[in-house]
């Protein structure tokens, strides 16, 4: 297969990219042969991302703030505070981090993006044994922006990695996770919030590999989607043969706040192992017309009713997040934009 026709906007991505090394070199290799993913790529069949950066024509800039270098080793106790900010016009960046042995740290990332940007941004992390890892993704409203949070998490034995992700999307927002599970007592807990406004678009997806025994993953994400919103949700657990006593369990549940609302899922099970505990659900549904019947006979004003029964809906994810003032704020985040959209 020959390299194909570049669009307006791989063509700024791989300008931007020269002489790039890593993660970002294969990224410009990959878009210059193949292009930008588009819907025929099974992992890209609801974010046709070739599609939303259609409009860009110019080469943008992807600022971080928060962290010095492209590799961080945080101390023991750190909070490390990576702010991600896509201008209008095509960007990436990609960075590393590693929680050392024994260490336990905290990871805040919060991401924006200008109307009219196109951002991509990679963060490899590598959690050694004993290592403790509490990770909080913020995704802004993108406006017109479109942005992907690619991050590929390694997972000694005996470590643990928790990570908490909460998305108002935007023209296209993508937040793709994929986890090297080692087992071995390590444990993955990775969940997540989105609330779609009108013709907002969020992509959630994750890609967890058991590769030893006595390994455990629970994965909870809960969303709604506004009128012409569209959320999308991939989840898979890969266990292979080695990976015996393994314990996941992996849930996914939406509202459709309006009929012209879009939820796509495909959760996904490939197990090779023949002694485990795995599991997944899905469901979407509507709000409880019996619950706002009741609180509306309790002279809950409509709108405020539905605003309280979306966010006991959605809060669920956020309740695992350990720092109690974050945890405090995103609620807070959450409620203001229910306030917005109701």
């Amino acid at each position: 297969m020959g390299v194909i026709k570049p669009i307006a906007a791989e063509t700024a991505l791989i300008g931007t990219l020269e002489g790039a090394t890593g993660w970002l070199a294969q990224l410009r290799e990959t878009t210059r042969i193949q292009g930008l993913p588009t819907r025929r790529h099974e992992m890209w069949k609801w974010s046709d991302l070739r599609r939303a950066a259609g409009e860009i024509t110019t080469a943008g800039e992807l600022t971080l703030t928060g962290a010095a270098s492209g590799a961080l080793e945080p101390a023991d106790g750190e909070t490390v505070a990576l702010g991600v900010h896509a201008s209008a016009g095509a960007s990436a960046a990609a960075l590393g981090l590693t929680v050392k042995s024994g260490r336990s740290v905290t990871l805040v990332e919060r991401y924006s993006c200008d109307a009219g940007g196109f951002g991509q941004f990679h963060l490899d992390i590598a959690i050694e044994d004993g290592g403790r890892l509490e990770r909080v993704c913020i995704h802004d409203e993108a406006e017109e922006g479109v942005l992907i949070a690619s991050s590929r998490i390694d997972l000694a034995g005996n470590a643990r990695l928790n990570q908490v992700a909460l998305s108002f999307g935007g023209k296209l927002v993508r937040n793709e996770t994929h986890v090297m599970h080692a087992g071995i007592h390590s444990e993955a807990h990775l969940h997540g919030a989105y609330l779609l406004d009108e013709g907002r678009h969020n992509d959630y997806t994750t890609n967890i590999h058991h590769t030893g025994p006595g390994g455990r993953t629970h994965q909870l994400v809960k969303g709604a989607a506004a009128a012409r919103a569209r959320g999308v949700f991939q989840g898979k657990f890969k266990v292979d043969r080695l990976a015996q006593h393994t314990d996941a369990k992996m849930t996914h549940r939406a509202l459709m706040l309006d009929d012209r609302a879009e939820i796509d899922a495909k959760p996904e099970l490939e197990i090779y192992a023949d002694n485990v505990q795995c599991a997944h659900g899905n469901a979407i549904g509507a709000l409880d017309e019996t619950a706002l019947f009741y609180m509306r006979q309790r002279g809950i004003p409509l709108v405020q009713a539905r605003a309280l029964l979306i966010e006991s809906f959605l809060v669920e994810p956020l309740d695992f997040i350990h720092d109690e003032s974050l945890r405090d704020e995103l609620k807070a985040r959450l409620r203001e934009r229910l306030r917005a959209i109701s």
